[in-house]
């Protein structure tokens, strides 16, 4: 069994074995990944990770978005592989969730001090059919919200320096390095207070056609009615340009979007997951 490290030459060799939508983040500053090889150098096994808080002291957290394996050496010498290179980042903790996990590979984490348990997910998998009610909330949206793709890249780079001086950064922990069109620009939206972003409502476009919230963050005198305005018009955008069955993913990541995602979405829930953590 070899373990080889992923990075932006070789991602695409070990496509069989990786979701496009974890992978397609390979290069960015804070993912790492590995794939595990059997002796015909076929990948049998793959772990990608993000590592969140890493400029912060001590706080430095691991959440482990991909585990794919079958047999146990290849899972084993896979978490092996992440434990050396966490190791010098002093990670506070190590946590993941997934739909699935083999009996062989439970045990791997299990003896290298992961606690699993069964619970409810954090995501929220909806489609655009379930945006309607909320395009619909108002008659006219605020003239102070526009689309990303209305503001120019300095706007953005000011409105992105703006949230992250407020703790914002919601999902992207390498938010002052993204390009304003890794945003799906016609969703994604802005306010504008005295000719100032005031807030923003990123949204990225998966590889696979799913649409993420990946920030959300309001800083004028108006903030709770700017968010409001902006999930509005994020939604009659989707509702307008994508077919109905598209898939939408609402992260609850934090207590804010827990609890507007419980008004919003009350009906729904997240799926049964395997929670796994390490501390």
């Amino acid at each position: 069994m070899e373990i080889k490290r992923l990075n932006e030459d070789n991602v695409e060799d070990y496509e069989e074995i990786l979701d496009p939508d974890v992978s397609e983040s390979i290069g960015r500053d804070f993912y790492r990944g590995v794939v595990a090889l059997d002796p015909d150098m076929e990948a049998v096994g793959a772990m990608i990770w993000e590592y969140k808080n890493m400029e912060e002291e001590k706080d430095t957290d691991v959440e482990i978005c991909l585990i794919r394996a079958e047999e146990e050496d290849a899972a084993r010498q896979m978490l092996e592989e992440y434990d050396e290179q966490t190791e010098a980042c002093e990670v506070r903790r190590s946590y993941f969730e997934v739909a699935d996990l083999p009996e062989a590979v439970r045990q791997v984490f299990t003896e290298a001090g992961f606690t699993l348990t069964d619970r409810e997910g954090n995501d929220l998998r909806l489609t655009i059919s379930d945006m309607k009610p909320i395009s619909a909330l108002k008659k006219k949206v605020a003239g102070n919200i526009v689309g990303l793709s209305d503001i120019s890249e300095l706007q953005f780079m000011q409105g992105v320096t703006t949230c992250l001086f407020n703790g914002r950064k919601g999902l992207v922990e390498d938010l002052e390095f993204m390009e304003k069109d890794w945003f799906e620009e016609d969703i994604s939206s802005c306010a504008i207070t005295d000719g100032k972003i005031s807030g923003m409502l990123l949204v990225h476009r998966f590889p696979s056609g799913t649409l993420m919230p990946v920030l959300l963050a309001a800083t004028g005198p108006d903030s709770k009615i700017d968010l409001i305005n902006m999930i509005v018009y994020a939604a009659r955008e989707a509702v307008d340009r994508y077919p109905d069955e598209n898939s939408v993913v609402i992260r609850r990541h934090n207590k804010t979007v827990q609890a507007l995602s419980a008004k919003l979405f009350a009906k729904k829930t997240g799926e049964q997951v395997i929670y796994g953590c390490r501390e």
